[in-house]
């Protein structure tokens, strides 16, 4: 049975329930008109849909998701984080608080995929982005890295080994060094 998407938003905020952001905003349960030009505010997370946000994934107050970004399940959003349109956020993804992610970015989990078997086995290791980090558009973050407070990913980089010094920007494929930031 579908219902009408105002009237399944005005349930969750009565309710302020736990909800399935997935079903939601992928449209399955609606009839009707779907909002695609406006946000929407549900729980402290600004969300313009359409989004894909697993039931499982965590996402801080404050925050604010672009259109057809993609959260997988296990991962958690900080809180007051800005993820542009079309990100890939797969399993097992831990980002800071005040985390800017530019449009396209790209998160992976695994290096080398498997056709066979069972992918979750395959994993090969957790992406850590600690607090105030600002990830530009169309930057790749491989598996198994961990990116220190304050880095600034340029855009295009891919990052493929962990970044441990804080306040640095990093660009290039594979990502880089370039300087540190100004303090000012």
């Amino acid at each position: 049975m579908k219902i009408p998407y105002k009237k399944a938003v005005e349930i969750i905020e009565k309710d302020n329930a736990e909800f399935n952001l997935h079903m939601l905003h992928s449209g399955f349960l609606f009839e009707g008109d779907f909002p695609f030009r406006m946000s929407k505010i549900i729980n402290k997370v600004t969300l313009w849909p359409p989004v894909d946000i697993h039931p499982s994934a965590k996402v801080g107050a404050g925050t604010m998701i672009g259109r057809y970004t993609n959260i997988c399940g296990d991962s958690v959003i900080g809180k007051n984080c800005r993820l542009q349109g079309f990100c890939y956020i797969p399993d097992c993804v831990e980002i800071g608080n005040r985390v800017f992610i530019g449009p396209g970015v790209i998160f992976t989990n695994v290096k080398y995929p498997k056709i066979r078997g069972n992918m979750m086995k395959h994993r090969d290791g957790k992406i850590i982005i600690h607090d105030d980090v600002n990830i530009g558009a169309g930057a790749v973050i491989g598996p198994n890295v961990e990116i220190a407070s304050g880095v600034t990913i340029g855009m295009g980089a891919v990052v493929t080994k962990s970044i441990t010094e804080k306040n640095c920007v990093y660009i290039g494929i594979p990502s880089k060094k370039m300087g540190a930031k100004n303090a000012a």
